[in-house]
């Protein structure tokens, strides 16, 4: 029988964050969870604690049970995809600036699809 995945909870605003709630929910310690990333006890303390970014979504999602889509979603990284189609549609950063100051979401994966189509 399959397990249950688990869900990140609202309010978590970053992968750091998520990852260390997901580890401390399941009773983990960071040796533990590192060893079943296949990263490093202090690489995996980093990410918890925002000094450094992972591309190890697959790795994660699958040690912490977590759907892989809710970790991408906490990536604030911008690709170079993004950063080239922003640069020639300019109006874009205005929208976004004013619904990151709304307090709204900011669709990120949306916008990384959409440049990566307009290429």
């Amino acid at each position: 029988m399959p397990t249950k995945q688990r869900r990140i909870p609202q309010g978590i605003n970053s992968l750091g964050e998520a990852v260390r709630y997901l580890r401390e929910e399941q009773g983990l310690t960071l040796r533990a969870l590192a060893d079943k990333v296949g990263v490093s006890a202090p690489f995996l303390s980093d990410l918890e604690h925002g000094r450094r970014q992972t591309d190890r979504y697959d790795e994660l999602a699958k040690a912490l049970e977590v759907p892989v889509g809710e970790l991408r979603e906490l990536d604030s990284r911008v690709t170079p995809e993004l950063k080239d189609w922003l640069v020639d549609n300019p109006k874009l950063v205005v929208l976004l600036k004013d619904l990151q100051s709304s307090g709204g979401p900011v669709p990120l994966e949306a916008l990384r699809a959409a440049a990566k189509r307009g290429r």
